[in-house]
């Protein structure tokens, strides 16, 4: 019988690359199953339960400027001090809008994910020309 191999069979890298090969499809096994960020939410597909649903106002997105500050509220645009439904927008920032409804009550709506905001600061670019003579 002639060996393929001669030269690796009683090496240990021989020996480890038979063992590894026989270890890799027992590791993929037990790896982590990721949620595709591409599928739609459960409760396009029904595949959802009583708790996914929120039952209140959701705050999806949040809009500062200058002289500009508003919230999208399930959908709908809301400009600081108008009102939601019953409610007034009368706190806005960046991770959080607070409604006060007309029996005083305050109910603070947070954004669900989170943002990190980073400030770059504006460089000036100095283009420097030289004559070709």
């Amino acid at each position: 019988m002639m060996k393929l191999l001669p030269q690796y069979s009683n090496s240990w890298q021989y020996q480890l690359a038979a063992l590894l090969s026989l270890a890799l499809p027992f590791a993929s096994a037990h790896a982590e199953t990721l949620k595709d960020p591409t599928q739609p939410p459960a409760v396009f597909n029904g595949n959802f339960t009583s708790e996914a649903i929120a039952t209140g106002p959701v705050l999806q997105s949040v809009m500062l400027g200058s002289n500009y500050k508003a919230a999208i509220i399930n959908g709908n645009k809301v400009l600081l001090g108008q009102k939601y439904e019953q409610a007034t927008l009368i706190k806005l920032n960046e991770h959080e809008a607070v409604l006060r409804y007309p029996d005083k009550t305050t109910v603070t709506l947070t954004m669900d994910y989170a943002i990190e905001k980073n400030l770059v600061k504006a460089t000036t670019t100095v283009k420097q020309t030289t004559k070709l003579k």
